[in-house]
């Protein structure tokens, strides 16, 4: 049990960091560069999605979440409220149902919206590479509400780290 528990919190730690990491710096970062670079900013944003970050944030937030769901699941002895209800208990049902939500937006409202923008990428490049005022503002606004959902998301995942990583000194 005890390797097993090793290599999951090695999963759950290292692709959390990742998840939370890349989330983080995308929202301080990348996000504010690419409405600095003007007309160039769909292009960078075409060229991270072609770069597969949708996917990559997939892969990780995934290996997070069933690599925590396992070791709360043990470390609560099969969901025992003796162990929910206490201070750390507490402390990582709060990390996880955070996490759970935030996975939850990124699947059901970042993905499509990902999705939809390399379409639309896709589609201006084969056209010579100027969007119609349409394709244009369709670009916008899923630049708008991706960069709107992504700043929910950078600071629920704060919030789910900081719950977790704190859980075992919760003691109430």
């Amino acid at each position: 049990m005890t390797i097993l528990i090793l290599v999951l919190r090695a999963l759950h730690v290292g692709a959390g960091v990742l998840w939370a990491g890349s989330a983080i710096f995308y929202f301080l970062f990348v996000e504010p560069a690419v409405k600095g670079a003007g007309p160039a900013g769909p292009k960078v944003m075409q060229n991270l999605l072609a770069r597969r970050y949708p996917l990559f944030m997939n892969v990780v937030s995934g290996l997070t979440v069933v690599a925590g769901l396992w070791l709360f699941w043990i470390a609560s002895g099969g969901l025992h409220m003796g162990w929910i209800t206490s201070g750390p208990g507490i402390g990582f049902t709060l990390g996880s149902v955070v996490a759970l939500a935030v996975y939850a937006i990124g699947f059901f409202m970042l993905r499509p919206r990902a999705e939809r923008m390399g379409q639309l990428g896709k589609a201006i490049g084969q056209a010579g590479g100027q969007p119609t005022t349409e394709q244009a503002a369709e670009m916008q606004t899923l630049n708008e509400e991706m960069a709107s959902i992504g700043r929910i998301d950078a600071i629920l995942l704060t919030i789910s780290l900081l719950a977790m990583a704190t859980a075992r000194y919760w003691t109430f």
